[in-house]
Parts: C-alpha cells; sequence; structure tokens
C-alpha cells in the first residue's frame, strides 16, 4: 500500500515539474512574442552620454565592438543597416520583420569613483523596446572602458539567450 502511495506522489510530483517548466518556455516566448516575427537585424547603434568620451569612450570602436558580439551571439541571423527607419516602422508588417539593438552607455565623473550606467534595448521596429536590462558599475579612469566592453558583451549574449528562446530554437 505505501509503495502505491510513494508511486502516487513521485508521478504527482513529475508532471509538476514537467508543468512548470513547460510553463516557463510558454512565459517567456509570451514575453517576447516581437522575436518571433524577426528575419534580420536592421540596427545596432550605441550612444554616449555624460562623461563617456572624456574616459576614453568612443561611439564608432564600441559600435564595431556591438557587432563583433552580435555576430558571435547571433549566429544565423542576418544583419544589414537600414537607412530609413522611420519609413520602415510605417508599414506593420515589415516593422515586425526587423529587429533593432541600442545600448545606452552613461557615465558619470572622470577621477574615481567613474559610475557607469549601460543599458540595452531591442525589439523589432513595432516594439523597439520590448527587451530591456541594464548593468551598473564603478571603477577608474583605467578600467572602466574594459569594464563596458565586458558589460556590452554580457548583455548582448543575455539578450541572444532571450531571443532564440523566445522564437524556439534554443
Amino acid at each position: 500500500m505505501n509503495r502505491y502511495l510513494v508511486h502516487i506522489v513521485l508521478l504527482i510530483g513529475l508532471s509538476a515539474v514537467s508543468f512548470v517548466v513547460a510553463g516557463e518556455r510558454n512565459i517567456e516566448s509570451s514575453l517576447y512574442s516581437g522575436f518571433k516575427s524577426v528575419e534580420k537585424f536592421g540596427r545596432l547603434n550605441i550612444s554616449l552620454e555624460g562623461s563617456a568620451e572624456k574616459i576614453g569612450l568612443k561611439k564608432n570602436d564600441l559600435v564595431d565592438y556591438l557587432r563583433l558580439q552580435f555576430t558571435n551571439s547571433f549566429r544565423g541571423m542576418a544583419y544589414k543597416d537600414v537607412e530609413n527607419i522611420s519609413e520602415m516602422s510605417k508599414d506593420k508588417e515589415k516593422a515586425k520583420t526587423i529587429a533593432v539593438i541600442h545600448i545606452k552607455i552613461w557615465t558619470v565623473g572622470d577621477v574615481y569613483p567613474i559610475a557607469y550606467h549601460i543599458e540595452i534595448n531591442a525589439g523589432n521596429l513595432a516594439n523597439m523596446r520590448e527587451y530591456e536590462a541594464a548593468i551598473l558599475g564603478y571603477g577608474s579612469k583605467r578600467n572602466v572602458p574594459e569594464s563596458v566592453r565586458t558589460s556590452i558583451a554580457q548583455l548582448v549574449d543575455d539578450l541572444a539567450i532571450t531571443f532564440f528562446k523566445a522564437r524556439s530554437e534554443l
């Protein structure tokens, strides 16, 4: 009798675990459903605020680094800069097929401690802020530029995981 009771409890427990795992996939998939219709990426952009340029951060270098991270993390996804984003956004169906990534880097101060806030926004042209994440930190003028690059890599990797999970490709 006890043996049957143990089996029943185990079966109920395993069913509950399976339901939770399946539920998590469905929740993630619905939270970022805009990623499902993406066919390509049309803009990878970085903006600098505060003292970023004073401490040696260069927008063009960081955009190149973002493109490299994109290539490494989003294998199989096409990227081609779209010139007329506002025009493309007007066509609602086309807007859903083109994704964008924007990273904003704020730094405060140019001597220790230099605070930084790095925020990533991503989505398709119909909803460009579907995904958001941020990293906050501080350091010296010597180590903040490398910390910023490390943070960009981490944010892009996390976005890629979410992107491919939402599309049921991971």
